[in-house]
């Protein structure tokens, strides 16, 4: 259930925050964390903002806001429990252990160029057989797959293949809007280990986006057996992405992977963080004044990185145009 589906009075656990990383950092500053009670103390005469109570203090969300944090009700607790785990009501000891009970479950989008083998790797994973060949745009529909391990588990949506997270083509506007508004918890970017130099044009901008990232280096037996050496720890050391040698045809390095994205999903994972791709001091400067703009209003902000927004605004890109059309902020930004 989300935060913002709850009436006046009730109480709920938080399970997580979902989104891009610096909505999520300031969401969780504020206090909602996996674990933590929550309360809603009353909501505006519009709905909007609604008041909490977290941590012993109050705090105003916009609906917006809200919706994109996951909680873990009495009701919802009891079918998540076992049943001599409570006595009628649920404590909120027995909140919590449904909250992390709930939270072991991963929503991934696995993401990638054509022919980077990423099909493949889906398939093996979820135990799926799915149409694969040689030819782009394989991936024509949504394919979704599920597999549990070590007690998490993992809900994988293959998305259409695609160069970029552009609005050029269909596929580039499907795999865009699927991530703003769906808001994966995990993103695994498949790169074919043969063509690093193209793969990493979608990875950069999926950096931009804020998105938490596994790389998964898929086809690295065939980079191998060329004779070619890649150093992938220190590229992942720069992007600040762990980086997973795959075979997707064989499964090696699929426990790897799904190691890394627990880790990920848990915050312990040593090499992620989040960093800027450079873009020239022009550019920079431009992004920057866009960016404080948008910051002004939080509706713009909470479902897309505002550095990412700031860069389409910047391309002239027609969905970001649209975006930012209701914003009581639309004529300042158009005037830069």
């Amino acid at each position: 259930m989300k935060l913002s589906d709850l009436q006046n009075g009730d109480k709920a656990v938080v399970i997580k925050v979902v989104g891009h990383g610096s909505f999520r950092k300031r969401i969780m500053e504020m206090g909602f964390v996996k674990g933590k009670t929550v309360t809603v103390i009353k909501n505006a005469p519009l709905k909007d903002p609604i008041e909490y109570k977290i941590i012993d203090y109050t705090v105003s969300l916009r609906r917006s806001e809200a919706n994109m944090i996951e909680v873990v009700t009495p009701e919802e607790a009891k079918t998540l429990l076992k049943k001599d785990a409570f006595n009628g009501t649920i404590e909120e000891e027995g909140l919590r252990e449904a909250a992390f009970e709930k939270r072991k479950s991963i929503n991934i989008a696995i993401i990638g160029n054509p022919n980077s083998g990423k099909t493949s790797l889906f398939n093996h994973i979820t135990g799926l057989k799915e149409k694969v060949g040689n030819y782009s745009g394989v991936t024509v529909d949504v394919k979704k797959g599920i597999h549990k391990y070590k007690g998490y588990e993992f809900n994988f949506v293959d998305l259409p293949g695609t160069y970029s997270v552009s609005t050029i083509s269909p596929d580039e506007v499907f795999v865009r809007r699927f991530l703003r508004e769906e808001k994966p918890d995990i993103v695994v970017n498949v790169v074919s280990a043969s063509n690093i130099e193209r793969n990493l044009f979608l990875t950069t901008q999926l950096i931009d986006m804020d998105l938490r990232m596994v790389m998964a280096l898929n086809m690295y037996d065939e980079m191998e057996n060329s004779g070619a050496t890649f150093q992938h720890n220190n590229l992942a050391n720069m992007l600040g992405i762990p980086i997973v040698p795959t075979v997707g045809t064989n499964g090696t390095g699929v426990n790897h992977l799904l190691d890394r994205i627990i880790k990920v999903y848990e915050g312990t994972d040593e090499v992620t963080r989040h960093v800027h791709i450079f873009y020239g001091e022009e550019v920079e400067l431009s992004i920057k004044k866009i960016r404080t703009l948008l910051l002004k209003d939080p509706s713009l902000t909470s479902h897309l990185s505002p550095r990412f927004l700031a860069l389409k605004l910047l391309e002239n890109d027609v969905e970001a145009a649209e975006i930012i059309l209701s914003s009581p902020i639309e004529q300042e930004l158009t005037s830069l």
